[in-house]
């Protein structure tokens, strides 16, 4: 029973994009239905994958977005869980998409499925928001560089891939509708960076979270806090936690970073 009403809040989270029906659309009309149909296959295995793993970390799933070049599972979650779990969610996508391929090609070998699904793999592992490579490329940045740098490193790498392709000649317009889809996501990020950061510092302050490592940033300098580590500031020869900085900043509006 508990299993059928998860199955059940998860297929109501999923909507299909506009753009999903465009694609299928042209599909039928070029006689390349088949091709979708393979195609939306690999994003449904693929998209599986991150479900899954998200349901055994307990992630709350707002809403499951289906795009004719993928999907996008988006969360209702803190931005401080830990980076080892969404590092998780994240590679399974890919990971369960390669095994259903294996299998399905050593039970009957395809030129369509092994295109498609390469096809996928490596356009889904670009570093553009809100592709799988962007957030790889967050989750990596986040061992080294603070929140708010990686956060920024994702979105202008975005930005100088997106120029790359866009520097190619583009004919096709699925990959044109792709292109400008991708654009305003990034776009989108650049114009939210500041609440982004902002929504860090704040779940800091309303949630005691137990984080089993710890740095030391001198000054109050909040654009140094990193994930997955409790903070200590050095002010002088005094070391002030981070808590109460944080309660300086919202309880009074400081804008001390």
């Amino acid at each position: 029973m508990e299993r059928f009403l998860i199955i059940k809040n998860i297929y109501k989270k999923i909507h299909i994009h506009f753009l999903y029906y465009l694609v299928a659309l042209l599909a039928i009309i070029t006689g390349l239905f088949k091709d979708f149909i393979i195609f939306s296959l690999l994003i449904i295995i693929h998209e599986l994958g991150h479900i899954f793993i998200a349901l055994y970390y307990r992630w709350n799933i707002e809403k499951i977005i289906i795009l004719p070049f993928g999907g996008m599972t988006i969360f209702k979650e803190h931005l401080n869980k830990p980076i080892f779990e969404e590092l998780m969610i994240v590679i399974m996508g890919p990971a369960m998409q390669h095994l259903f391929y294996l299998l399905a090609m050593n039970l009957k070998p395809n030129f369509l499925l092994m295109n498609y699904h390469y096809t996928i793999l490596f356009f889904n592992m670009l570093p553009i928001i809100p592709l799988d490579g962007s957030k790889f490329l967050n989750l990596i940045s986040n061992l080294i560089l603070p929140f708010k740098y990686s956060h920024l490193i994702t979105i202008y790498f975005s930005f100088l891939v997106l120029i790359g392709i866009i520097l190619f000649k583009i004919n096709n317009l699925v990959v044109l509708l792709i292109l400008i889809f991708l654009t305003i996501k990034v776009i989108s990020e650049y114009k939210n960076h500041k609440y982004i950061f902002n929504k860090f510092l704040f779940e800091r302050y309303l949630y005691r979270f137990n984080f089993k490592k710890s740095k030391v940033i001198k000054g109050i300098k909040l654009a140094l806090m990193h994930r997955d580590h409790f903070h200590f500031f050095k002010v002088g020869n005094s070391f002030i936690k981070e808590r109460k900085i944080l309660e300086q900043k919202f309880d009074n509006s400081n804008d001390l970073w």
